[in-house]
């Protein structure tokens, strides 16, 4: 058994707390399920992605990870920062509440930092995507809004 400390400057800690916000909007009960899926998406589906990104100017690093994602009945308080985000990507994903979704994860090479461990997060139901973000999941970690990158 041992004790570990973490040392966190305040300028990090508004992003380590919203790091911490999207984690815990999959831990809260009765809201956001995931499930890993192994075969979900369509060889189109997935190319049509990887296109849609890389117009964003993200360079993709490797295979996706899928999830089946149930996105709530109703978004709560919890959710307003979360759906706030979306919005700023141009995404309503509050009019999906109570569907399930396919959260394809794509490794992003080209953030403007150098950052490794980035990803794109995409929310697909129907073919169409309805959400997404950028994420790192370091102790230092972020998330933003699926926008086109800044050169």
């Amino acid at each position: 058994m041992g004790i570990y400390t973490v040392k966190i400057r305040w300028k990090n800690l508004s992003a380590v707390l919203s790091l911490a916000a999207a984690f815990a909007l999959c831990l809260i009960g009765g809201q956001m399920e995931t499930q890993a899926i192994p075969t979900a998406g369509t060889e189109q589906t997935q190319s049509e992605l990887i296109v849609y990104l890389e117009e964003l100017g993200w360079e993709i690093s490797g295979a996706p990870t899928l999830e089946l994602v149930a996105l709530p009945e109703t978004f709560g308080s919890e959710y307003q920062e979360y759906l706030a985000l979306q919005e700023e990507g141009g995404f309503d994903l509050a009019a999906y509440a109570g569907q399930s979704v396919t959260r394809y994860s794509y490794p992003i090479s080209n953030y403007p930092s150098g950052e490794e461990g980035v990803m794109a997060d995409l929310l697909v139901l129907d073919g169409q995507i309805i959400g997404g973000e950028i994420r790192s999941a370091s102790l230092n970690g972020f998330m933003t809004a699926l926008t086109a990158r800044d050169a």
